[in-house]
């Protein structure tokens, strides 16, 4: 029988679901345990009733009656990040808070990719359009008017498509090197180096710091102390935010330090944060703090990603403009020129 409850926990298989269908999930098994279902009630009632959700619900709602836990269940499925979320608040606070907490969040997620996609859809649209129009050029009618006007003028045209070609090579080696050293770094570096890039760098500022004072929050409010919190968080997996934070403070205690100054300086902890944890308020207090700061930040995420995205579709149209002056300058003026040659 324990053979066979293992083979059923293990997934096999498995295919991450859409960021729409995880928010969905989280959110309906919410709503379904607030009102009174059992947790296997719950997934087997959605697995019956919802054609939308992914078919794989039927494993989770097979390895639930094997006996196994719901969050790692769904493990092979999730976002990483909201994985830990989920993993953390549900072992010391409510499943169904956690799950509404994780939807609202994949939400968020997937109504941007849903936007990224419709603002690239145009000047991605128009990309396509002028490479097709400039390999025309290139390679269908240029060679024949190249042959045509060899005999009166000994002008050659620019052989730019293998000069773009060498910088575009050596640009993409460059770029996965650069990419494959990125991830090596540890995950609190990348965190505060992910803060200083444009564009991007104040979303994710407003990401870690909802993302920290929710979960905080969730630790408060079930009553540890700052010790048991760090050991809580320590077993998390080795690449959590969270996991590595609590590692460096925890150590830090071990020797006595106090770890305030080192997080001053970590850019990516809000100092608004570090105030409300210095303010002495007693737990009760502090936990209502947390939470509504997170509420705060939420909102705050939402407004930089907005930003960021109402940035993507002119930044893409001025590429696409500079693409076609680029064009003009390497590929039809030297033609125009000696078209000029021809008739002088």
């Amino acid at each position: 029988m324990d053979r066979l409850r293992r083979q059923l926990i293990r997934p096999t298989g498995t295919v991450r679901w859409s960021v729409d269908q995880q928010a969905r999930v989280c959110q309906l098994l919410a709503d379904q345990l607030t009102s009174g279902f059992s947790l296997k009630q719950a997934v087997g009632f959605l697995h019956a009733t919802d054609y939308r959700l992914p078919a794989s619900l039927a494993q989770v709602s097979e390895q639930l009656a094997a006996g196994a836990a719901l969050v790692p269940c769904l493990k092979p499925y999730l976002q990483p990040n909201v994985y830990f979320q989920l993993q953390l608040t549900t072992r010391y606070g409510e499943l169904a808070p956690a799950l509404a907490s994780a939807a609202t969040l994949l939400r968020l997620m997937a109504t941007q990719r849903q936007r990224l996609r419709q603002l690239l859809a145009y000047p991605l649209g128009l990309l396509g359009g002028m490479a097709l129009l400039l390999g025309t050029l290139q390679w269908a009618i240029l060679p024949q008017l190249q042959s045509s006007l060899a005999p009166q003028t000994s002008r050659e045209l620019p052989h730019w498509p293998v000069v773009i070609g060498l910088v575009g090579g050596t640009g993409l080696v460059v770029g996965v090197w650069a990419l494959r050293w990125w991830w090596r770094q540890p995950i609190l570096k990348r965190a505060a180096g992910i803060l200083r890039w444009p564009l991007i760098g104040r979303i994710f500022q407003a990401y870690y710091a909802y993302y920290l004072t929710a979960n905080l929050c969730q630790l408060v409010q079930s009553g540890l102390s700052v010790r048991q919190m760090l050991v809580v968080l320590q077993r998390l997996p080795q690449g959590a935010l969270l996991q590595q934070l609590a590692t460096v403070l925890a150590a830090q205690l071990r020797r006595g330090e106090l770890p305030v100054g080192w997080l001053r300086r970590q850019s990516y902890i809000p100092p608004q944060l570090i105030l409300l944890l210095q303010k002495g308020s007693t737990t009760a207090q502090l936990g209502r703090e947390l939470n509504a700061y997170s509420d705060l930040q939420y909102q705050e995420l939402v407004r930089r990603s907005e930003r960021g995205l109402a940035w993507v579709q002119p930044i893409l149209l001025t590429l696409v403009a500079l693409l076609i002056v680029g064009a003009y300058l390497h590929l039809l003026l030297p033609l125009y020129q000696n078209l000029q040659g021809v008739y002088v």
